[in-house]
């Protein structure tokens, strides 16, 4: 687990300037910012990053490994520090420029942000360390797909109508849509382009703000009939902010005890994806009062 990070801003031309987050655990000594070798070491993967045809911004994330070394100064001051970068370009980035930006990285890893433009939603990939376009994946590699496969699966995705973002992250591939309408087509397609065990998700919402988040395929899917009952519900009460379903949970807030109750109830009335799936719901925020049920066990 990644818990120890600063974010810095890169504007194309800028310096790179860091900020500090504190430990979260009371007493432990706190974090050591990455200061000017650590940012130094890194600028000039930024560098040749922000110099990319098509490179509109870059952000790096700057980490040292897991929250457990905030115990020990000593420790954080032997732990070494990684980057992430966040590369936003224009609308119409191409394959080959990803080759690009996979080349300028290094050993370093990147999420490739393309804006909206020409019709088409966003799209994002992320571009995990030392994997080159058409290689073969190691086996300690995420199970997922090489930077090829991953360009033509979010420029397909973000052609999808009601799209706001498709998203290839370094464990699933996620697609967001507008409205609840939009949902059916966005799970067809994952279901057509995606194999199990690779886990992929439909969200009503945007990359920052979301509804209803779905399963489809891997760990966390669920079947067509589950999806149905979740836009139905998300239709028929539209204050409900949170939706989340998985195969062997479904949670939700609602902004009334009878929102809740009419969540419980019409994921009872659908078939379980598996034996003991439950459903709750919480009111008036996900600290509230709860109801809570078996999916499947008033059919």
């Amino acid at each position: 687990m990644w818990g120890v990070r600063w974010i810095a801003a890169a504007v194309v031309g800028a310096a790179v300037v860091s900020t500090a987050a504190g430990c979260s655990s009371s007493g432990w000594c706190r974090p050591l910012e990455p200061g000017p070798t650590v940012t130094a070491s890194y600028a000039p993967t930024a560098d040749r990053l922000a110099t990319l045809p098509g490179v509109t911004d870059v952000d790096a994330t700057y980490r040292q490994p897991d929250d457990s070394h905030c115990v020990s100064r000593k420790s954080l001051q032997n732990a070494p520090w990684s980057a992430d970068f966040t590369v936003h370009v224009r609308s119409g980035f191409t394959l080959e420029q990803v080759d690009q930006v996979r080349a300028a990285l290094g050993s370093s890893t990147a999420t490739v942000h393309a804006a909206r433009g020409d019709g088409v939603a966003a799209w994002e990939l992320a571009l995990p360390a030392s994997r080159s376009l058409g290689s073969t994946p190691s086996p300690g590699d995420p199970p997922l797909v090489t930077d090829a496969d991953g360009y033509r699966l979010v420029t397909e995705a973000a052609l999808l109508p009601g799209v706001t973002v498709a998203q290839q992250g370094a464990t699933a591939i996620t697609i967001r849509v507008r409205t609840p309408a939009s949902v059916a087509a966005a799970v067809a397609w994952l279901r057509a382009h995606v194999t199990d065990p690779t886990d992929s998700w439909v969200y009503v919402g945007t990359s920052t703000s979301w509804t209803l988040s779905t399963g489809v395929t891997g760990l966390f899917g669920v079947a067509d009939t589950t999806i149905a009952t979740a836009t139905g519900v998300l239709e028929a009460h539209p204050g409900i902010t949170r939706l989340n379903v998985g195969g062997t949970l479904v949670t939700a807030v609602a902004p009334t005890e009878a929102d809740a109750e009419d969540v419980v109830a019409a994921f009872e009335r659908t078939a379980p994806d598996r034996a003991g799936q439950t459903v709750a719901a919480w009111w008036p925020d996900g600290n509230g009062t709860k109801v809570s049920g078996v999916v499947g066990s008033a059919r």
